[in-house]
């Protein structure tokens, strides 16, 4: 992490190819892994922070196109500030060791290896917690005070209040999903449960989400944006790649809500 903390300072000690990374003299396998603490669940290899830390001032879509042509892979959006601040807050610790000899030393032949199962067998027990994101303005068809009732029954309206709830439970496909209008705490692995979001068609409701390029989770997370039946949606929102959900008389018509749910399920399955 050192070695990171160097580079991210001072980017001109760098050196890198396939075969070898060279920082400040220092040579690093590329392919040797590295973990963060807020992306426990997803490795990076040397190769990767590096190459992402040396072009971190370019643009989403410019740093995509180069990890393709470099045949680097990409730092996940949502993990990208993480490992910065984490970088950049790393104090390399000194500790004073003593060695022990013969005499004090205790070697243990009871095998414990059963105790990695029974870890791995709780984890996996614990359901996730997927993700739906929905618009806080009344304005909107749907929010957090209509959104139970959208999903059983289709139903939406102009004339919504705002909710006092800060999350509504819901089972969308036999998978439990958590519908939230406040993404501002959210975390790298927070985003990586979303499953849908529901658009209003305003700037305003992104612009809080502190994320630097949104085009890419509308690229990758199922989106939809409300639309009146016979009218067209904003040019701010034709930008998106967000699945317009006609409207007719307060509902939206049972096929298509079908084929939202499956495209949420789709995602929870990863199909």
């Amino acid at each position: 992490m050192d070695l990171l903390k160097r580079a991210l300072r001072d980017p001109s000690i760098c050196q890198m190819n396939p075969e070898e990374i060279t920082i400040g003299g220092r040579k690093i396998s590329p392919k040797q892994t590295i973990k963060f603490k807020g992306t426990e669940t997803k490795e990076y290899t040397f190769e990767q922070v590096l190459f992402y830390l040396l072009n971190k001032d370019k643009k989403y879509t410019a740093y995509m196109t180069l990890c393709k042509e470099s045949g680097i892979g990409k730092i996940y959006y949502t993990d990208q500030k993480i490992i910065v601040e984490e970088i950049e807050n790393f104090k390399e610790a000194s500790i004073e060791a003593k060695i022990d000899g013969p005499d004090f030393r205790y070697i243990g032949f009871r095998d414990y290896s059963y105790l990695n199962n029974i870890c791995k067998k709780e984890e996996e027990g614990r359901p996730v917690t997927y993700y739906a994101i929905v618009p806080q303005s009344v304005s909107s068809p749907v929010n957090l005070s209509n959104v139970k009732e959208f999903f059983e029954k289709g139903i939406c309206s102009d004339e919504i209040s705002i909710s006092e709830a800060e999350k509504v439970e819901l089972k969308i496909e036999g998978f439990g999903v958590v519908a939230v209008d406040d993404v501002g705490r959210f975390t790298s692995e927070d985003w990586k449960k979303v499953v849908c979001i529901f658009l209003d068609g305003t700037k305003w409701q992104v612009s809080r989400w502190n994320i630097k390029d949104v085009g890419e989770i509308f690229n990758s997370i199922p989106t939809f944006c409300f639309v009146k039946r016979g009218m067209t949606s904003s040019i701010y929102m034709r930008n998106w790649n967000a699945i317009e959900i006609p409207i007719q008389n307060g509902k939206v018509d049972g096929p298509i809500l079908s084929s939202i749910k499956e495209r949420i399920r789709s995602c929870i399955l990863g199909i």
